[in-house]
């Protein structure tokens, strides 16, 4: 069973005159997943923002911005397309569409050369790309139009591939609850003061939403054996602590490589002897974000064993 787990990324900040955009009825946020051939499985809300779980990742909504993130065969460039249509191109203070190197980019309904294409009949943007093109990277449109981030907008991505065995092994259970998976990432412990809203996929997979204020984390759990991977994002304002939450998923996923992006949050990574950093890219928009993006590879000590394949599709 093959399933891409990499997501497209969507984020929209608009101008006073559209806010506040948690106001907007659930049917509008209902479309434009729809937009993308995703559906809405549940939601949580706060004072400050609301976060709807996706049959493919996740949408969350703040007054001022909205950021969404699908994988899978969706189409998130239709949603962003509906979004800018409906609400108008004018109002738009600044775009992101981030797409980051996938398992099988061949089965994709897109490239993301098509999308930016397409995101440029509406916008003057730029178009970069964070590492090898045929290795680990991820390819960025972004708007050019005046603008300055606020103090408090950054984000934390950590993607993971190729867990180890014993974890592939465990999230691959048929039987798995949400309490066994919520205790697997000990996520009581380290998350302690979100609101959490969770969903366990059939056979397997796992995604959840977190609100804390205006912060948010988003987990999603793609254990295929043809495609393992897991991420976590946040907004919260790491810096200083970065290592410990990368630390802590690297600590139970233990995967064989993974890509750490920030924006607006640099700080050094170094995970002694256990990782290698093999790509390092580090640069500025035009827009007011420091962009780093980093890939690690676990350090080989013993050769390993050829792969068997069980079945071939």
């Amino acid at each position: 069973m093959f399933f891409e787990g990499a997501e497209k990324k969507l984020e929209i900040i608009v101008d006073k005159s559209l806010q506040p955009l948690t106001n907007r009825p659930d049917s509008f946020w209902k479309e434009i997943v729809a937009k993308c051939e995703a559906t809405i499985l549940s939601q949580i809300e706060n004072s400050k923002m609301k976060a709807f779980l996706l049959s493919e990742s996740s949408l969350f909504v703040w007054d001022d911005r909205i950021l969404m993130l699908t994988c899978g065969q969706t189409k998130l460039i239709q949603s962003a397309k509906f979004f800018v249509n409906e609400l108008g191109a004018d109002h738009v203070d600044c775009l992101f569409f981030q797409r980051k190197n996938e398992y099988r980019a061949q089965l994709q309904p897109s490239d993301f050369l098509e999308d930016a294409k397409n995101l440029m009949k509406d916008f003057d943007g730029e178009v970069v790309r964070f590492g090898k093109l045929h290795s680990h990277h991820t390819q960025l449109f972004y708007t050019t139009k005046e603008y300055s981030p606020i103090d408090s907008d950054c984000t934390c991505e950590l993607l993971m591939y190729d867990m180890a065995p014993e974890v592939i092994g465990f999230l691959t259970r048929e039987d798995l609850t949400i309490a066994q998976i919520r205790d697997f990432f000990q996520l009581g412990k380290i998350f302690p003061d979100f609101e959490l809203d969770d969903f366990v996929f059939k056979p397997y997979g796992y995604s959840l939403n977190g609100i804390r204020g205006e912060d948010y984390l988003t987990i999603h759990v793609t254990p295929q054996e043809k495609s393992p991977y897991v991420s976590f994002e946040t907004n919260i304002k790491l810096c200083s602590e970065t290592r410990v939450f990368l630390n802590h998923f690297l600590e139970i996923l233990k995967p064989f490589s993974f890509d750490v992006m920030t924006f607006n949050c640099t700080t050094e990574l170094d995970f002694g002897n256990t990782y290698m950093k093999t790509i390092h890219v580090k640069d500025s928009l035009k827009i007011g974000y420091e962009v780093d993006f980093r890939y690690f590879n676990k350090r080989s000590e013993a050769p390993e064993k050829m792969y068997r394949y069980k079945e071939l599709d």
